[in-house]
């Protein structure tokens, strides 16, 4: 009995995540309910299509849980809205924002959310303390968001970008918009300059590039190549920072004089993996430090934006970042 207690069923994690870092997960919604149905998910086919607004999951319970969790000060970067669905569908997230930001405001929160019910004041009232907000933004016009989304009847792609663009120029929380690229579908020259445009509107901390990392509801579906997501880079860099945060990933350089707060370490990787790429276990060779500290080094590099990583069948490599150019 007491194992059977210990389950959790609304709150999971810690998870390591790409964008996050160390995240625990809210699941507000039952599998798998959503008012998109996008070919590309990673939770699978949307089985409950809809529009409709309730307590899909009782939110008591979800704040028990989170309750028990939190208390033993776990060390989170986020606490994250996420998981089986869309979560701004539940009409009690409000409550657990609020619950959160009043009991264990030492948590930055995120949402990620489709971004389909920014448009609503009520829900705008309900998320208005969350520290990040990212939405998805996958297509360029019409056609795309019907070929890659499959809406719920009633959603409209020119009203949503509108109510989308809207929500990012008022918004206390830092949005960062996801955007998805579809191989074949929302990744030509035609497609990005729209995707450009939309983005020149909106107040944004980033734009993250993704691209299809595991299963998603239709076969057909392929990952960006690392030089077919440098085009979205190229296209959207001189407007807004950028991140790609799939195998291949790639971080706008915070400043251009990141290079002299490097380290004499720091200075050595950047030179070896501008020569050539390479794995951690080739700078642990070549510089006689252990493991951990290289990987730590890396990460402070990236964050600059002074590297880019692409996971291969060969390992996962790092190379000197490719400036790039419009």
């Amino acid at each position: 009995m007491e194992l059977f207690d210990m389950v959790r069923h609304y709150v999971f994690g810690p998870v390591a995540s790409r964008r996050l870092g160390v995240s625990l997960g809210v699941d507000l919604v039952p599998a798998k309910t959503c008012s998109l149905d996008c070919i590309y998910c990673e939770a699978r086919q949307t089985t409950c299509l809809t529009l409709e607004r309730k307590e899909y999951v009782p939110v008591d319970a979800v704040i028990r849980e989170l309750d028990e969790v939190l208390s033993g000060k776990p060390e989170l970067d986020f606490i994250t809205f996420s998981g089986s669905g869309e979560p701004t569908l539940n009409s009690g997230i409000g409550r657990v924002v609020d619950f959160l930001k009043t009991r264990y405001p030492q948590y930055p929160v995120c949402l990620l959310t489709n971004g389909f019910a920014l448009g609503d004041p009520e829900v705008r009232r309900e998320i208005a303390r969350i520290d990040r907000v990212v939405p998805s933004l996958d297509a360029s016009n019409t056609e795309e968001f019907i070929r890659i989304n499959r809406p719920a009847p009633g959603l409209e792609f020119d009203r949503f970008v509108k109510e989308l663009t809207a929500y990012t120029q008022t918004a206390s929380s830092e949005i960062y918009l996801e955007l998805f690229i579809v191989p074949g579908v929302n990744d030509s020259d035609e497609s990005i300059r729209r995707f450009v445009e939309i983005v020149r509107g909106m107040k944004l901390v980033m734009v993250q590039l993704n691209t299809l990392d595991r299963p998603g509801v239709v076969d057909w579906v392929r990952p960006s190549t690392p030089e077919n997501t440098r085009r979205f880079i190229r296209a959207l860099e001189p407007v807004v920072p950028v991140e790609a945060v799939g195998a291949f990933r790639y971080r706008t350089r915070v400043h251009e004089t990141a290079e002299n707060l490097c380290t004499d370490v720091e200075r050595r990787i950047l030179e070896l993996v501008t020569r050539r790429p390479a794995t951690v276990p080739d700078l642990v060779v070549a510089l006689g430090i252990p493991e951990e500290e290289v990987r730590l080094l890396l990460d402070s590099l990236f964050k600059f934006g002074l590297i880019e990583i692409e996971k291969q069948q060969r390992g996962t490599f790092y190379a000197a970042a490719q400036k790039m150019e419009k």
